[in-house]
């Protein structure tokens, strides 16, 4: 039996052109998902009266933005994968600096694929303190 070079190595681990075999995770990152929509008036009265239910909640009062930036993308995701719709990230109101980094974020376009519409909470569940977002069902993009 003949032993396997290095460059045989290589040529077998390099990905064959002509195959159709694509990994998942670089066709999710070729997928263009359209920018997030805003939440209707109505979706956000609903949430309100508790026709809709909000599935998790994060509260990011005292977090430097940094900490925030990636507490804010895991919670995304694991909400995402958890199979929730909605979910209520609190910023506060404050200076502002945390609720520009979460807007950053969702307008990122690696947010997309996660986040189907999102907007400022009902003036009652905080206003332009908090944000409503509603999410991708799993099933999308995979």
């Amino acid at each position: 039996m003949k032993k396997l070079s290095d460059d045989d190595i290589l040529k077998w681990l390099k990905p064959d052109e002509k195959s159709n075999f694509v990994y998942k995770e670089k066709l999710i990152d070729k997928k263009n998902f359209p920018k997030p929509n805003q939440i209707t008036r109505d979706t956000l009265r609903k949430i309100l009266k508790g026709k809709i239910k909000i599935d998790a909640e994060i509260d990011l009062h005292g977090m430097d933005r940094f900490e925030a930036r990636d507490i804010v993308e895991s919670f995304i995701h694991k909400s995402f994968f958890n199979g929730y719709r909605y979910i209520n990230i609190i910023t506060g109101k404050g200076s502002g600096i945390i609720r520009h980094v979460v807007k950053d974020y969702l307008d990122d376009k690696k947010s997309h694929k996660f986040i189907i519409s999102f907007s400022n909470a009902h003036r009652k569940q905080g206003g332009e303190g908090a944000f409503v977002l509603h999410l991708r069902k799993k099933e999308t993009i995979g």
